[in-house]
């Protein structure tokens, strides 16, 4: 069965309006209730981007959403690199620096896992290849779940949309380690200052420390506390492959939309650039600015976009050949979309069958 797309494009009229008018008209947030806490999922990019999600887009989310009564705030939980948003000063300072402030948005930016990341919920997935995953502690009073998301290229995933704004952006910093890493961590002496702190907080009892911290790989259970805990960046993890990563990211995804249980997507494909907003700078377009995609199926609106941006005319200046995945272009080793999103069906995460409707 196929799960309806509708499709916002570029013309004489400001998309801010057509897509306030689509949210008030289409029936989609018909679920809201009055008095929920409505969280908004963002990216607010990192300092030095200039190609993020712009914030006047999440105002007018804002507005239709506070128009039906509800408790209205942004978020997104702390990465695991310790650049501009690894905890919560740094990361509320870079909101406002990108513009994702009250003034503008007309509703509070929160980090929904805590000051360094460790405020979690672990949800059980009912899945053996993930059993549980860990996410900001957000997830557990929120009442309504928007996802606005950025769809542009992605060195790990291909491509980043809903699914990967969720399933990586919500997960805890102990999550987002479990998704990149299957090896147990390891200490890098030469950083380590003895502090005790990985120590103190290993749940398994697995690190002493004389002098320098040393983990016992027979005892330790891999949960990536230390590693979050460590202020001296001492102590690291192999990463896992980009397809590893990308599949056990869909588990997480469905465990946290299983646990809000109501949802709304919107896809912004705009400056659809070559790298995630992460990156503190700002690259050339790959394609010409598509649209906005709004659905109530994750799987459906991602699928949208891969398609979208797939037929989409390269943009000069990158060397994407025509006839190739324009992902496999740019990053030879990242996962395969096709693949993800037949996995994130199987899974019951949604549909790849989308009838998409133009809305002017």
């Amino acid at each position: 069965m196929s799960s309806e797309v509708i499709k916002i494009g570029f013309g004489e009229t400001s998309p801010l309006h057509i897509i306030k008018k689509c949210l008030e008209e289409c029936g989609y947030l018909d679920d809201v209730e009055r008095g929920d806490f409505v969280g908004i999922k963002v990216h607010v990019g990192e300092r030095g981007n200039i190609t993020h999600l712009r914030p006047q887009i999440a105002r007018v989310i804002v507005d239709v959403l506070k128009s039906k009564g509800a408790r209205v705030f942004l978020f997104d939980c702390n990465t695991l690199y310790r650049v501009g948003r690894w905890n919560s000063v740094d990361h509320i300072e870079t909101a406002n620096l990108n513009g994702f402030s009250y003034a503008t948005v007309g509703a509070p930016f929160i980090v929904g896992d805590g000051l360094l990341g460790r405020d979690e919920i672990a949800l059980k997935t009912g899945f053996e290849e993930v059993e549980v995953a860990y996410v900001g502690s957000v997830v557990r009073d929120l009442d309504y779940l928007f996802v606005l998301t950025h769809f542009k290229f992605h060195g790990l995933f291909g491509y980043g949309g809903a699914i990967k704004n969720i399933g990586m952006g919500i997960a805890s910093r102990r999550g987002k380690l479990f998704l990149h890493s299957e090896v147990k961590p390891r200490v890098l002496k030469e950083r380590c200052k003895g502090c005790g702190e990985c120590m103190v907080n290993c749940p398994a009892g697995a690190i002493t420390v004389e002098n320098t911290a040393t983990i016992n790989p027979e005892v330790c259970i891999g949960c990536g506390m230390c590693v979050i805990t460590c202020k001296e960046g001492a102590i690291k993890s192999e990463w896992s492959s980009a397809r590893d990563t990308a599949i056990k990211t869909l588990y997480y995804t469905k465990a946290i939309l299983d646990k809000v249980g109501r949802a709304t997507y919107l896809n912004v494909l705009m400056d659809v650039t070559p790298h995630c907003d992460c990156l503190p700078t700002s690259k050339l377009l790959a394609v010409q600015n598509i649209g906005f995609l709004l659905s109530k199926d994750v799987v459906a609106i991602d699928s949208a976009s891969y398609d979208m941006v797939s037929a989409a005319q390269p943009l000069p200046g990158l060397n994407i050949s025509e006839k190739r995945d324009k992902a496999k272009a740019l990053f030879e080793d990242s996962a395969d979309m096709n693949e993800i999103l037949e996995i994130a069906e199987k899974i019951g995460l949604g549909s790849r069958k989308y009838l998409l409707k133009d809305f002017e």
